[in-house]
């Protein structure tokens, strides 16, 4: 795993450390992200690698009850004041992805520019438990920047090519020269313009 002094660096030097407020691609990003998902509303979400809640605040207006799990406690402060008008549906928790595991079931998974800084075996461990949520019925999308970043140990394509072998195809994908985007379906979930009775049911 990328060092968590580089966390502490990140979060000592400001309270946006990403720019997550600042730069047109983390918008950008985020309206990609909450477009490609294929339900209108979901009951209850989980966002692996919330950070300081922008992306959680988005995910809000899809579903119903959320759950942010972030490695870094500054990040969990900042994300608590950014989301406290929505604190009776929001749940924030400090845990490392690699070891932290859902105490209940959640129909969406949102895995945003995190998975690249998991070493091999903690990426495996990782990938099984979020193979598990999807085949327990939830939808997982998964974001990631292609660009190389010293601090991560493994590019944001090499992460995609992880979660297909471990998730089989994405219903969805988008990929430009900056991010790649992949939804990946719960079993029998069927595309948005079938589910809306636009389209046949292959």
């Amino acid at each position: 795993m990328t060092d968590p002094g580089y966390f502490d660096a990140m979060y000592g030097a400001g309270p946006d450390p990403w720019g997550f407020e600042q730069h047109w691609y983390e918008k950008r990003k985020r309206d990609l992200t909450v477009a490609a998902l294929p339900r209108a509303r979901y009951a209850d979400a989980l966002e692996l690698g919330s950070s300081t809640g922008v992306l959680s605040e988005v995910l809000l207006d899809r579903c119903e009850r959320l759950t942010c799990v972030e490695l870094h406690p500054r990040g969990v402060e900042t994300a608590r004041r950014r989301l406290a008008a929505a604190a009776d549906r929001v749940r924030l928790e400090v845990g490392d992805i690699v070891t932290w595991r859902p105490s209940r079931h959640h129909d969406l998974v949102v895995v945003s520019e995190v998975l690249y800084y998991l070493a091999d075996e903690d990426l495996d461990s990782v990938m099984t438990w979020l193979a598990d949520c999807s085949r327990a019925g939830a939808t997982l999308v998964a974001v990631h920047f292609r660009h190389p970043v010293p601090e991560h140990v493994r590019s944001g394509d090499d992460v995609h090519e992880h979660l297909r072998r471990h998730l089989g195809a994405p219903m969805a994908r988008y990929r430009d020269d900056d991010v790649v985007l992949d939804v990946f379906p719960a079993p029998g979930e069927r595309s948005v313009a079938v589910s809306d009775g636009l389209a046949p049911d292959r």
